[in-house]
């Protein structure tokens, strides 16, 4: 072979080799190790969900478009005082109610009129949610407030245990009209003022 065929075999080599793809070492381009390639294998994964925020109004978290209602419970509580005793527990741990939520919710409802008897209503449904509708504090309880008595006659024809004014039994009546079924004021008087007889309470004015 001449010394001009070797220099050109010598060129062509060399433009071949610079026309090859280069080559890349990187760590990040780092082929997986065996190791590495099983260390998830068959581990079972861990998904952990936020709690949502309690809603400042009570609502129902509905499961089921077709959640129906299982039972009503209407119970007589101290405003802001529930707690998991009796009366509360018993009524709803028979129906599957979560005790601790209703407490929280109805004690967050009537935080603003402790020291009064608030009734409520409570709706429980078939995926043991509920729904629960205050009302207004018994009539025997706003007459025995407003005439300043503890509790009423045991024989109220023959014993009198307070009196009340006409504006009290107005104001009285008033109050409890939305759950009374009457629209008119005077009407409402005239039951308010039914019990008060049957509790020994006399209205002046």
């Amino acid at each position: 072979m001449s010394v001009r065929q070797s220099q050109v075999i010598k060129i062509a080599f060399q433009a071949a080799s610079s026309h090859a793809s280069p080559r890349l070492s990187s760590s990040f381009l780092s082929q997986p190790t065996a190791s590495s390639s099983s260390s998830l294998s068959g581990t079972p994964l861990h998904i952990r969900s936020l709690a949502a925020r309690p809603s400042q109004r009570p609502q129902r978290q509905v499961t089921s478009m077709a959640a129906k209602v299982v039972g009503m419970i209407k119970l007589a509580l101290n405003a802001g005082k529930a707690n998991p005793a009796p009366p509360v527990g018993p009524a709803l741990g028979s129906k599957g109610v979560n005790i601790m939520q209703f407490c929280k919710s109805y004690n967050a409802a009537t935080q603003d009129k402790i020291g009064t008897v608030i009734p409520v209503e409570i709706t429980v449904f078939d995926d043991r949610s509920f729904t629960f509708v205050l009302k207004t504090p018994p009539a025997s309880v706003l007459l025995q407030k407003a005439a300043g008595v503890e509790k009423g006659s045991g024989t109220p024809n023959s014993v009198k245990v307070g009196k009340i004014t006409m504006d009290q039994l107005k104001e009285i009546a008033s109050t409890k009209l939305p759950d009374l079924n009457t629209t008119s004021v005077d009407a409402a008087m005239k039951i308010v003022a039914g019990t008060a007889r049957n509790m020994g309470i006399t209205i002046s004015g």
